[in-house]
This record gives C-alpha cells, sequence and structure tokens, in this order.
C-alpha cells in the first residue's frame, strides 16, 4: 500500500510540466511565452527611463532579449584616452616626478593581490574598453560580461533578473542596472547602512 502511494504521489507530482522537462527549462519556457504576449499599446516602460542610453545585452541566449543601461556616458573620465596616451607602464615610471591625477587614490579591494590586479579587467595597451581574462576587449556597457568570467552564479541570476534591479518599471522593454551600477568594481562588497528612514516600534495592544 506504501508503495502504491508513493507511485501516485510522483506521477500527480510530474504531471505540472511536460516529461523530462528541468524546472528550470519550464521557468524560461514560462518566461519568454510570457514575453512574447502582446501587451497593450500604452503599457510601456519607455517615459520612465528617461534620456539615458541603453544596450542590447549580449551573452545570454537563454533568455528573452534586454538591455543594460550605458555605462559610458555615465563615467566621468571617459574617453580614457584623453589622458591614457601612451602605456600604463610609461605613466607608472614617472610617477614619481609628476603630480598624480586620477585614479591613485584608488584602493582595489576586490581579490587578493596575488589574484588581481588592475590589469586583470583593464587592458594595459588600450585603456579606452576593458578586456577579459583572455584577453578580448570588452566595453564600459557591457562590463558585465567581466564581472560574469567569477561571479558566474550571479549572473545566471541577473540575467534571470533575479539579482539586480530593473529601470522604469516591470512594462516592457526590460532595462536593467549594471553591475557596476550598485557595485563599486574595486570594492565591490555592499557596506551595511542604515535604513533612509526609521520608524518607531509600534506598542502592541
Amino acid at each position: 500500500m506504501r508503495r502504491l502511494l508513493v507511485c501516485a504521489v510522483l506521477v500527480f507530482a510530474g504531471c505540472g510540466r511536460p516529461h523530462g522537462l528541468h524546472p528550470k527549462e519550464d521557468f524560461l519556457n514560462r518566461l519568454r511565452s510570457a514575453d512574447q504576449k502582446t501587451s497593450p499599446a500604452n503599457v510601456s516602460s519607455e517615459p520612465y527611463l528617461g534620456e539615458r542610453g541603453r544596450a542590447e545585452a549580449q551573452g545570454f541566449p537563454d533568455v528573452p532579449t534586454f538591455f543594460v543601461l550605458a555605462r559610458t556616458e555615465k563615467i566621468e573620465k571617459a574617453p580614457c584616452d584623453r589622458c591614457h596616451k601612451e602605456p600604463l607602464a610609461k605613466i607608472v615610471k614617472r610617477q614619481a616626478s609628476e603630480p598624480r591625477r586620477a585614479h591613485w587614490s584608488i584602493e582595489l579591494r576586490h581579490a587578493k593581490e596575488s589574484v588581481m590586479n588592475c590589469a586583470t579587467c583593464h587592458g594595459q595597451e588600450t585603456m579606452t574598453e576593458l578586456k577579459t581574462l583572455n584577453g578580448v576587449p570588452v566595453s564600459f556597457d557591457h562590463s558585465y560580461q567581466v564581472c560574469a568570467q567569477c561571479h558566474s552564479k550571479q549572473a545566471v541570476d541577473w540575467s534571470g533578473g533575479a539579482h539586480g534591479k530593473r529601470a522604469g518599471g516591470w512594462a516592457p522593454p526590460r532595462v536593467v542596472f549594471n553591475c557596476a551600477e550598485c557595485h563599486d568594481p574595486h570594492k565591490p562588497a555592499l557596506e551595511a547602512r542604515w535604513p533612509a528612514q526609521r520608524g518607531e516600534r509600534s506598542s502592541v495592544r
């Protein structure tokens, strides 16, 4: 009798999705179908996205098309080659005889020095772009690709909408914040902070 009951439970548990379909695949299929449904013409996040640029996210073929807020236009010192007109090694070599300019005050607290330094993410020859661990150039607008190399689990959650923040609201198009919008790339751990407004504890009556 117990064996029959267990078999019945297993049969009913499998009725919720097609045979052999993994829960993640089932979720992605539902996400795609919901994204493909025609929304009313007046429902859109566009009016709330502002004038800031966006770039189509690359490297996540398993999820519906989405966009990230552009980073380059927000970087005050960009383009980097306004100052970085020669190799970084040459600039560092003469730093003792010249006043230090931007970036020298940055303290890298991301990983151990034996694992990571500036050149891990920044190309030393072409400072206008980031680079992957294999030396492939990456635009600052797609900096999430550099982060995803080590933080793959977070990147999967981010691409699916379970990590990070969405801009403009939940109506299409889906535009999300880049990793560096919330995390300082040089010191990514979020610091403890007080809530924006603290309310008094209400007395229980």
